[in-house]
């Protein structure tokens, strides 16, 4: 058994070329399929871990449909017309409020309701299911 020693064959050195032009390429996609807006938050929180389930009743009770729409103390009512009898109800001493979410309610729906009770009462709201 002979080995010639000539034919040995050389290797080609590695092209890193292409996989730098895969790389750029895929930071140039991510750079632009990324989002770079800031997401608002709403913070929701729920009443203390040791409230006992006799505490104190709330002042209003908003219910909140996705068919019906709003139900404030019973009262069915426009948006723009509970928006206003919340504010009534927040001049003439009410303090606490409860948000009911009943039906098919998207959670979009609840953030646009919440955030609308914040910016145009003084009511501290707790939200129920």
């Amino acid at each position: 058994m002979r080995i010639d020693a000539h034919t040995l064959r050389r290797r080609r050195p590695l092209s890193l070329t292409s996989l730098i032009d895969v790389i750029f390429l895929l930071l140039l996609f991510f750079m632009l399929s990324s989002t770079f807006t800031r997401f608002a938050k709403v913070e929701i929180s729920g009443g203390p871990a040791s409230a006992s389930a006799g505490g104190n009743a709330p002042d209003v009770l908003i219910r909140l449909d996705g068919a019906e729409g709003w139900r404030v103390n019973g009262r069915t009512l426009a948006d723009d017309e509970a928006l206003a009898e919340l504010a009534r109800l927040g001049d003439a001493g009410a303090e606490t409020a409860v948000l009911l979410v009943r039906g098919d309610l998207t959670s979009q729906t609840l953030v646009d309701a919440v955030e609308r009770i914040r910016k145009d009462t003084h009511l501290t709201l707790s939200i129920a299911r």
